[in-house]
């Protein structure tokens, strides 16, 4: 018997089974749906049959307490004429049809009273889902129906107490029992709404009778689907996990399994599918043709990719290696311009001069991210993990960035933080810096926060801004290479697209988390995850870099510099604002200049890489210790190296990469000479002044 039933499912198409499924879906699924019509309608006539009980004994105990009303106000006009019945016509008329309005009024509250005793009694006797339920409440509410009853009646006795007064012509006499009466309609009115509360207590229990009847109801659908889910997966269990997911997931696997390190075989199962004559067959018979076609192609592949991945790390090898040199002509264009706008005095001339300058920095922005990309790609980036103060490289960061935000109105707050953070400060500020880059660009009004979040064992440092937002469909693509937010003309002005790339590679690089979230129109949140590190026992707190100019007028400026195009476009800067220019194009060339006594520098500026074996950290040190003091000195470089930039600022020297802004260059020479200039500025004077 299994055999034969498995031979006609084998027979069966692809199709055939799944029509055969999906009718047994049909009618198991329609069983499931009358049951749970059924169930609902169920419930539908436990609503019903309360609705029919409460609604109309809550309507007839309204009506009563109406009655009541109109009987108070009826009592009132017979009182107002009580005592002029026995000799005014009008008085006698008004009178007798004040007691008859006031008799139908205690007429229909008994009538009512009866009619609400019959329902009940008559529900009471019904053999339905919820005669338990009715007979429960049934006593008591036939028991203040009774107690409604009295008190009505007893409320008719002492009005008509007071009619027959009223009659006698004594009704001054019978005023006392008034009072009776109010109080016997007191009596009235409070079983009333005792009756009422009884009403309001069988509703909420039919409320909650019909809450279980329903949850029952939902239970026993869930359970029959749940039933007659399990009985079609058993009944289909062969015919679809044996001869349609075993046969696909055979043949997925050989799929998987291919490689161009092993042999194609086909297995006894491949073998077996290819012979059926169903659907089944034929995806077996294309399966292997194209298992056998991928092998082939996987091999030449692989030697492609292989191709492919060895130019691109040469590409950015190269890259990172000829960095020095890509960076020179563009630090000695940058030189050229600010010499050439100080010369000249021609608006429109100096306006073209203007924008080469603009496209020049734009340039240098572009040549960097591009080298530091390369760097990271090539594995030339390593990180130097240390322990330091984050609070530094907010300060940092926000000193860098402040001019810019004031460009565009916008406010930059620090918030501060006493935390040590244990990372690469270098690359961490790079990191930083970009986030904070990007928040002013794209904030066009309001403000941007740069702030930390302590978590267990981690801090959180955190850029938020005011601006737009960013889509969420474009979320994840923020961080490709050249991917940029409304920028479709490729304004330079508006970023390169390569500071999220960088982020994303410095993060790998230092295993640094880097979270992002945003909300359009309300500003956006980006933050990197660093660990929290150990204070150390002496702290030295660093100084704040001052950037105010000085005048450089008569500052005596050695230069060491080998590359003649920079050299000669660094001098020119240096005299246009009035310096004396030692130049030296090797670090023995500037030892041998301070045999002069009037080549006493008053600054030295020192390019890294030198001629020879000396660098430049080297030829400051010699120049130093011919002059016999130390002296204001820093570096240009056009290194990219993180890790040779770190060695220069271990010496310290403060550090100026290529191409550098001519403003940051005066910047840094006025800071160096009025600031930390002391003594050896002296010894200088005095040498200058033997020497003339």
């Amino acid at each position: 018997m299994k055999g034969k039933f498995k031979n006609i499912i084998n027979h069966m198409s692809v199709g055939q089974k799944v029509l055969s499924i999906i009718f047994l879906e049909i009618i198991s699924y329609s069983i499931v749906i009358t049951i749970a019509l059924s169930q609902i309608n169920s419930v539908g006539n436990v609503v019903k049959q309360m609705s029919d009980i409460y609604l109309p004994l809550f309507a007839s105990s309204e009506t009563i307490r109406h009655e009541i009303q109109n009987s108070r106000l009826n009592l009132k006009d017979i009182i107002f004429v009580g005592d002029r019945v026995v000799y005014d016509k009008n008085a006698e008329e008004a009178y007798i049809a004040a007691r008859g309005r006031y008799q139908e009024n205690n007429n229909n509250i008994s009538a009512e009273i009866d009619w609400a005793d019959r329902l009940i009694t008559k529900a009471a006797v019904q053999k339905d889902a919820q005669e338990n339920l009715i007979k429960k409440y049934s006593q008591n509410l036939l028991r203040q129906l009774s107690s409604l009853r009295q008190a009505s009646r007893i409320h008719s006795i002492r009005a008509e107490k007071v009619f027959l007064h009223v009659e006698d012509g004594s009704f001054l006499m019978g005023m006392e029992m008034v009072s009776d009466v109010a109080a016997s309609e007191k009596i009235l009115i409070k079983e009333l709404d005792t009756l009422v509360n009884e009403l309001s207590d069988l509703n909420k229990a039919s409320v909650d009778y019909a809450g279980h009847v329903e949850s029952a109801a939902s239970s026993f659908t869930v359970l029959a689907s749940i039933t007659t889910i399990c009985i079609v997966i058993i009944i289909f269990y062969y015919v679809v996990k044996k001869n349609i997911s075993n046969p696909l997931h055979a043949l997925t696997d050989t799929i998987n399994s291919l490689s161009a390190l092993h042999d194609i075989e086909d297995s006894a199962i491949e073998k077996e599918l290819m012979s059926r004559g169903d659907e089944l067959g034929m995806v077996s018979r294309s399966f292997n043709k194209l298992k056998h076609d991928l092998s082939a192609q996987d091999k030449s592949l692989r030697g492609a990719k292989e191709e492919a991945e060895r130019a691109n790390r040469a590409k950015s090898q190269f890259l990172a290696a000829a960095s020095h040199d890509l960076r020179q002509p563009l630090h000695a264009m940058q030189m050229y311009i600010t010499v050439l706008q100080q010369k000249i005095k021609n608006k429109e001339t100096l306006k073209i001069v203007s924008d080469i300058d603009a496209v020049s920095i734009s340039t240098g922005r572009l040549l960097n991210a591009i080298l530091d990309v390369s760097q990271l790609e090539a594995g030339a980036v390593q990180p130097q993990i240390e322990d330091f103060p984050v609070q530094e490289i907010l300060h940092r960061v926000a000193r860098g960035f402040r001019p810019m935000s004031k460009r565009k109105g916008i406010s930059l707050r620090i918030a501060s933080s006493s935390a040590y953070v244990r990372s690469d400060p270098v690359l961490l500020e790079q990191i930083i810096g970009n986030f904070v880059a990007n928040a002013i660009r794209y904030t066009e009004t309001g403000s941007v926060l740069l702030g930390c979040r302590r978590r267990p064992g981690k801090l959180s440092i955190e850029i938020l801004d005011t601006g737009p937002g960013i889509p969420k469909h474009q979320r994840d693509a923020i961080f490709d290479d050249f991917h940029q937010l409304d920028n479709k003309e490729r304004d330079r002005g508006k970023g390169l697209g390569l500071g999220l790339a960088i982020v994303r590679r410095l993060s790998i690089c230092l295993d640094h988390q880097i979270e992002h979230s945003s909300k359009i129109n309300h500003g956006s949140r980006f933050a990197v995850v660093v660990g929290l590190g150990d204070k150390p026992a002496d702290v030295i707190q660093s100084r704040a870099f001052e950037t105010s100019y000085f005048d450089l007028k008569n500052t005596s400026v050695l230069l060491i510099e080998d590359n003649v195009a920079v050299l000669d476009a660094t001098q020119q800067l240096l005299e246009s604002w009035e310096c004396n220019v030692i130049c030296a194009k090797s670090a023995q060339e500037a030892e041998h200049l301070m045999f002069d006594p009037h080549n006493i520098p008053d600054i030295v500026i020192a390019d890294y890489r030198l001629p020879g074996s000396v660098n430049g950290v080297q030829a400051i040190n010699n120049v130093a210790a011919k002059l016999g003091y130390p002296v204001p000195a820093f570096i240009i470089t056009g290194e990219a190296d993180t890790s040779e930039v770190r060695k220069i600022a271990d010496h310290g020297y403060h550090v100026l990469s290529k191409p550098i802004h001519p403003a940051k260059l005066r910047a840094l020479i006025s800071h160096l000479i009025v600031v930390e200039s002391t003594e050896p500025s002296q010894l200088t004077d005095q040498l200058k002044a033997s020497a003339s």
